[in-house]
């Protein structure tokens, strides 16, 4: 499950260390699968046993459950007073945020028989939630999401359908001369970064292309005027090329124009751009999911890079505010 390291203007965990949450995200999503996976298999073996493991996880508080608890979210701080009094501030924060969470807190294997794949989807969609909890809040700050987020299936794609070595800034807004500006979905892989604009369609509908400032989107007899994506993608390709030549990162960028149901074609074709439609989408898309390669600390430099020129929208959180009176 690709990680979402930035979401529209939203305060992000990402901004404060790009290093270290990837690594530790991954490593809990394993912990995690790994205990649901115990329980379920619990369940298949020794189904009697389910109404004392049930009670046993109901009983367990934030502090012991180890996914969501309050302490892994810490920054690492020296010395034992600095460590409990972050705790104590945040505890109540974190547990009010992840109330939604740890309501599917591993009851769910066990509380009644479900197939794997079922429990799959059911961890995959707990991970959503708990994604975009990382990508709109850190341990002081906040930012409001609006239910919607939950509810786009375009986000929920690129999440849930590539590695987790794959880095998503979803529709970032970057800040240039102050100027706030809205930028297409970037996704980091260990070896590329993709700018992508997606094409969401009726079932085989066809894109044509064109030079200007629309494209026609043909749905039967109808004809449609869309922005050409091109526009975007191309402001989009010269803010990370920008910066990553500032900031001396060597990874290829390549724009992409997205339509997993509909066709794209006519006689203008955008130079170093790819367009993906309903031909040659399941091939581009088992490359880059089959890719087999860890994080790189190239891609987590680039990261870095677009990370400091994003704009985040957040409030304080009401127990930091009181401490900083």
């Amino acid at each position: 499950m690709a990680q979402l390291i930035k979401l529209r203007d939203f305060i992000s965990r990402y901004e404060t260390d790009i290093f270290r949450y990837p690594s530790q995200y991954i490593r809990l999503k394993k912990e995690r699968w790994e205990k649901i996976n115990a329980l379920y298999t619990h369940n298949i073996h020794n189904e009697e046993e389910n109404t004392k493991m049930k009670r046993a996880i109901s009983d367990t508080t934030i502090e012991d459950t180890p996914y969501f608890s309050s302490n892994w979210l810490e920054p690492e701080k020296k010395g034992a007073l600095q460590t409990i009094k972050r705790w104590l501030k945040s505890r109540k924060a974190d547990q009010s945020e992840m109330d939604i969470s740890l309501s599917n807190e591993p009851e769910f294997p066990i509380e009644r028989r479900k197939t794997k794949e079922e429990i799959k989807r059911e961890f995959l969609d707990e991970l959503f939630r708990f994604q975009i909890h990382w990508a709109s809040s850190t341990i002081r700050d906040y930012s409001f999401v609006d239910e919607s987020i939950y509810k786009d299936k375009i986000l929920k794609y690129f999440l849930q359908h590539f590695p987790d070595t794959y880095l998503v800034l979803y529709k970032p807004t970057f800040l240039v001369k102050k100027a706030p500006i809205d930028l297409d979905i970037i996704l980091i892989s260990p070896v590329k970064t993709y700018c992508i604009s997606v094409l969401e369609s009726e079932e085989m509908s066809v894109f044509q292309t064109d030079k200007g400032r629309y494209w026609i989107e043909i749905i039967g007899q109808e004809e449609v005027r869309r922005i050409n994506p091109m526009i975007s993608l191309n402001r989009t390709q010269g803010f990370i090329q920008s910066y990553y030549e500032h900031y001396q990162v060597d990874m290829p960028i390549q724009k992409v124009v997205l339509s997993r149901t509909g066709f794209i074609e006519g006689p203008y074709e955008p130079i170093q751009t790819l367009l993906i439609d309903k031909r040659n989408y399941e091939e581009w898309y088992l490359k880059l999911r089959n890719l087999s390669s860890p994080l790189k600390y190239v891609q987590l430099k680039g990261a870095q890079a677009l990370l400091k020129h994003t704009q985040s929208t957040y409030v304080r959180r009401y127990e930091w505010e009181q401490d900083d009176l």
